[in-house]
């Protein structure tokens, strides 16, 4: 017993840590929605000192595109209720970050951190159906239905999760059938429908790289996570009840479901108009969910950001978005480990923020700096730092 606690004495403080963090939230309910932001900030002014690397030309259609949009965005002749542009802009920065700070990694050994996470995360969901429990004095049948987090919503931490993941099967080459349980684990505790999205097309690739013997173990596990989510989130149900499809409609609607009036809006409507009255009609209390107030019909309460993209920047710079993510993803790791690391991303994106979300953008920077890392230690080194 005292040689496990010595060997492993490290993650069980971490472990220890994060629970404690975790039950703090939960019963204290303290807003955390910005924090991943407040760390990036506080990452790029700690590392601004080692800025050393070319500037991509990338960076200078970000910029633009941050710009543009909130000095030549039409105003709103709603100003009671303004709408939340900050949450709007954050892929144009977040892409003028990744042209900046790509090639920026911290001297710590990243991947060490990232598999303890991908250990750590599902016990953390498991102590958040316990603290559930207590609380509420819930059965096994209620806990199955709940939706158990650390920090955030779980669609943000899946993405997040997924990319370590990614990370250490696809970069680091460390091709664990256990890692793949804890992912399908981490599927079935948080019942997430685009986190099982994401899950389905990371199969794709862990399918055409693994054996036959841990392709039809992958299956069978793959099939469970499906059935699972499938019955307790009722996938099966008509497309139409789903939420994120109804924002979709509601907003093809003004449109008249057509994609040659889509066209016609280059630029969209800008960051500060409302969603037309008779659309936020047809989405009964999503403006009171997304927004807090039931009159205020900011974008946001469309959820995907594909859906609000569309609307706030027009076709053209909501499909030009994920095309500048991946040319500087690619830049770095090449085609194939961007598509991977841009995945989880790009699905999430269908049913929340995903390229707007601080976690989901950590997730895509780690992937590169612990590429850097493991592919070029003698110009990216990484500290050792002892497990025990």
């Amino acid at each position: 017993m005292p040689s496990f606690f010595h060997k492993h004495g490290q993650f069980l403080l971490v472990l220890v840590a994060c629970c404690a963090m975790h039950t703090f939230i939960f019963l204290r309910s303290i807003p955390v929605f910005y924090l991943p932001d407040l760390a990036l900030v506080l990452y790029l002014a700690y590392k601004f000192k080692d800025f050393n690397q070319e500037v991509s030309p990338i960076f200078f259609m970000g910029s633009a595109l941050l710009i543009g949009f909130f000095l030549l965005s039409p105003e709103s002749p709603q100003t009671e209720f303004p709408n939340n542009f900050i949450v709007t802009l954050k892929p144009f920065v977040y892409i003028c970050i990744l042209a900046l700070y790509s090639r920026n990694p911290p001297q710590i050994n990243l991947s060490k951190w990232v598999r303890m996470f991908l250990v750590l995360y599902p016990l953390i969901l498991l102590w958040n159906l316990f603290l559930v429990h207590l609380q509420e004095n819930a059965g096994l049948t209620q806990l199955m239905t709940r939706r158990p987090y650390f920090i955030f919503e779980n669609n943000f931490e899946i993405t997040f999760y997924l990319n370590c993941f990614t990370i250490t099967f696809f970069i680091l080459g460390e091709r664990r059938l256990r890692d793949f349980i804890l992912l399908v684990v981490v599927i079935i505790l948080a019942g997430s429908r685009s986190g099982l999205l994401s899950f389905a097309f990371i199969c794709i690739f862990y399918f055409f790289a693994v054996g036959w013997r841990q392709k039809l173990l992958g299956i069978g596990l793959a099939i469970l996570a499906v059935a699972y989510i499938g019955k307790g989130r009722n996938i099966s149900a008509p497309v139409n009840t789903i939420d994120r499809v109804q924002s979709l409609s509601a907003i093809l609607s003004h449109y008249n479901y057509s994609l040659i009036e889509i066209l016609k809006e280059p630029f969209g409507y800008g960051i500060y108009a409302k969603v037309p009255g008779y659309v936020c009609a047809k989405l009964p209390d999503f403006a009171e969910w997304f927004t807090g107030n039931s009159n205020n019909c900011d974008p946001l309460m469309l959820q995907a950001f594909y859906t609000r993209a569309m609307y706030q920047f027009g076709i053209y710079v909501t499909l030009l978005v994920p095309i500048l993510f991946f040319l500087l993803v690619k830049k770095e790791m090449g085609w194939r480990l961007a598509i991977i690391t841009l995945t989880p991303m790009a699905c999430v994106a269908t049913s929340v923020g995903g390229f707007s979300n601080g976690l989901a953008f950590w997730g895509v920077l780690i992937s590169i700096y612990v590429y850097l890392q493991h592919t070029q230690p003698a110009k990216f080194p990484a500290f050792a730092t002892s497990t025990r």
